[in-house]
């Protein structure tokens, strides 16, 4: 399952919802599904973890959001959080994506905050601008060579922005509302296989063009010293 990391340095939880189809609201739509209301699962499943950065050597504190899985129903990953705009001049969190969601379920609190660290210095970090409404399409690429015996896995994003229109009086806009939605691009895998030329016939094959490149090279400078050879006599007996 996937993982959505959000790093609250600093911004403020809100909350957060699964929505289905088309509905990109933040309070509801008009989309009727296909599946029964009460069998969808509208409540999102997140995780707290406190881990030690290994960017910076502080202590940092980050939610782990169960990702959108009914890729079938359009389902997607609705974020909401604030930004504080009296202490900062830009908003901004930072965020990062992982498909270990079972594995990181069952850890302890030591566990995921190790797990955490590391994939925080492994995997890309992404930044949301606040005042912005966000989507975020998600795509995967399975990767294979010919001397792999395992799939690699590498998540792509394709991310928008819209401006949000605060209705709010401007003396009451004390932080930026930072919007995001997560979703499928595709309910299929991109599946690219590298061929490598890492057998021991491939490496001989190439030896042997290397060795038939100095032997042309003999051939040709054996010939050049022939032919100076009979230019030297020609101008010895036009000398005589």
């Amino acid at each position: 399952m996937l993982c959505v990391v959000c790093r609250q340095d600093f911004a403020t939880y809100e909350n957060c919802q699964f929505k289905y189809g088309d509905d990109l609201s933040p309070h509801g739509g008009n989309w009727t599904p296909l599946t029964p209301v009460d069998v969808l699962d509208n409540c999102s499943t997140f995780i707290n973890v406190t881990f030690t950065s290994s960017l910076v050597n502080e202590n940092r504190t980050a939610m782990v959001f169960r990702g959108p899985t009914r890729v079938n129903l359009k389902q997607s990953l609705w974020l909401n959080f604030s930004i504080d705009t009296t202490k900062r001049e830009f908003g901004a969190m930072e965020f990062l994506i992982f498909s270990d969601w079972r594995d990181l379920d069952a850890m302890t609190a030591a566990e995921r905050a190790n797990y955490l660290a590391q994939e925080e210095a492994k995997q890309p970090l992404y930044t949301l601008p606040a005042g912005f409404r966000s989507w975020v399409k998600i795509y995967k690429i399975m990767r294979r060579d010919g001397a792999a015996k395992t799939n690699l896995s590498d998540f792509y994003l394709i991310t928008d922005f819209s401006k949000y229109n605060d209705p709010r009086p401007l003396e009451n806009r004390t932080s930026d509302p930072l919007l995001v939605l997560f979703e499928w691009k595709s309910p299929t895998y991109e599946y690219i296989e590298d061929i490598l030329s890492t057998t021991i016939w491939n490496t001989l094959g190439s030896l042997a063009g290397v060795f038939v490149t100095l032997i042309k090279a003999g051939e040709y400078f054996y010939a050049w010293i022939k032919r100076m050879r009979r230019f030297v006599n020609s101008t010895v007996c036009l000398t005589v």
